[in-house]
């Protein structure tokens, strides 16, 4: 456990941890599209990793999920992952952000898609929006995809060190 904002509880994930479960306890079969992704987090290390991930069965392709990775400089990048299993072997990332570093603060981002964006918000503040093509608009997972949190699982070693 960790302190959280405003005197809340948070989950503390430190490398070593591992938390999944079916993805089907917190997402629907097939995620609609046009949706919102919203994390309030505070990274201890400026490590490359996930906050979240939902895995394929062979545990090798992201479907979803954000990426945290270091940037030039100053700056981090948020990415969102989105992926259709059936027709590729690697993880897609559709959109890519760069942001002041967020390592030992606390921040909210909210990444919005939509038809034909993905918006990025960080604690409420509009960062960028960019312009995507998503192929399917609407992703199904199989039926036993996983979801993971703060890495993306046991073949791509990128976890974090976070508080969610």
């Amino acid at each position: 456990m960790d302190d959280a904002l405003d005197g809340f509880p948070a989950f503390g994930f430190r490398p070593g941890s591992e938390v999944k479960q079916p993805y089907r306890l917190y997402l629907p079969e097939k995620l609609p599209a046009e949706f919102t992704l919203v994390a309030t987090f505070k990274p201890t290390s400026h490590r490359t990793s996930y906050l979240f991930a939902v895995l394929n069965p062979f545990e090798t392709v992201v479907q979803l999920g954000i990426r945290i990775s270091d940037g030039l400089g100053t700056n981090q990048n948020v990415s969102l992952i989105y992926t259709n299993s059936d027709q590729h072997s690697d993880s897609e990332e559709v959109a890519k952000f760069a942001v002041p570093k967020l390592t030992k603060k606390w921040s909210k981002i909210v990444i919005r898609v939509s038809l034909t964006d993905v918006t990025l918000y960080l604690n409420c503040y509009e960062m960028a929006r960019q312009r995507v093509t998503r192929i399917p608009l609407e992703l199904v997972f199989d039926t036993a995809s996983t979801l993971y949190i703060a890495q993306a699982g046991p073949h791509i070693q990128e976890k974090y060190d976070v508080s969610l």
